[in-house]
This record gives C-alpha cells, structure tokens and sequence, in this order.
C-alpha cells in the first residue's frame, strides 16, 4: 500500500463520520460557501502556499516537498462536528507515520466569520484541554480561504492527499464503506 493510503486508512477506520455538507442547528458551514475555483484533480499540482500557522510557525508547502515529506491537507471548519471528530485521528495519524515522512497541515476555513487566529488557538485549547489530547501538527487559519478555493474544496471535511512530486493523491470528502474500499484499493 502506499505511503498516501495509510493515513487515510487510518483516518477512516478511527473516525468515520459523514462530511459537513451545509448549515447545523447552531452556525453554517464555512464550507458551504465555498465555491469552486477550478477543476483540480487527482494528479494535478497542488498550488504551493506559505503560511504562518496559528502558533506563528511559518509552514512552507514547497519546503516539505523539497524535505521529502507527504502532506496531508485537512480542511475544517470550527462549525462542522464531523471536522472536529477528525482532530483525534490526525493527532493519532501524524504520531504513527511521521517517521514515513507524513506532515498533517490542519487548514481552517472561518476565515468567512472573521474570527482570526486568536479565536481558532482558543477553540483548539479548549478541544484539547477536553479530549486530553495536543495537536501535533501545524494549524492554519487561512482567513481569505485561499487554500480551500485554489483547490476546488466544497464539503467539509476534506483530506487531501500529496504526493512527493507536489500532486494531488486523492480528495477524500466522504468517509462511508466505499470509501474505504477505494483507499484500501490505493485508488
């Protein structure tokens, strides 16, 4: 299997949840918005980005690239309960295959909201100060959701793979049985 499957895998079977596809009871999905950019698809080019995450740590795609690492882009919304549920399996994720060269880059799409980084550091604290667990992996807030939009990003969540020539792997927006079919397959 490849080295972009096993994550994934791993992200299924830890967390399987349906995808955010609209508004819940409480405030809409910063995904709902979101409107296609483009038509990337698998084996594509992933647009290269730097960023600063909300630590204030500088997170440079073409870096990890260069360095030999695998990204795995999740996007999320604070608003989105099957987003959330993933934090878990990333943490999990990222401790089992970061010594395979895996680097989990959490992008948050609220930049609608306008809520900025200090509201996203309050919301992670208090999610792992709950769940008894620590984020290992950078978080961006990507406040003109430049990210989401360059890379078609419609439902949330949504994984995306990349590979080590910087392309897209696979779009993982749905997290039922077939789903992991396809992925345990390495399509």
């Amino acid at each position: 299997m490849r080295l972009e499957a096993v994550p994934v895998v791993a992200l299924l079977l830890l967390a399987p949840a349906p995808p955010c596809r609209g508004a819940d009871t409480q405030a809409p999905s910063a995904g709902s918005y979101i409107l296609p950019a483009g038509q990337l698809r698998r084996g594509d080019l992933v647009p290269r980005f730097q960023a600063v995450d909300i630590y204030g740590v500088e997170v440079d795609l073409e870096k990890l690239l260069r360095a030999g690492k695998h990204p795995l882009l999740a996007f999320w919304s604070m608003y989105c309960k099957s987003c959330i549920d993933k934090f878990d399996a990333m943490t999990t994720i990222q401790t089992r295959y970061a010594s395979q060269g895996l680097v989990v880059i959490s992008i948050n799409t609220d930049g609608e909201y306008r809520r900025g980084p200090q509201m996203v550091r309050d919301f992670i604290a208090d999610y792992e100060r709950r769940r008894g667990v620590k984020a290992n992996f950078p978080i961006l807030y990507d406040e003109r959701n430049w990210v989401a939009q360059a890379m078609n990003v419609e439902i949330l969540p949504t994984i995306v793979t990349v590979d080590e020539a910087g392309r897209v792997g696979n779009f993982y927006q749905s997290f039922g049985k077939t789903m992991r079919q396809d992925v345990a397959a390495g399509q």
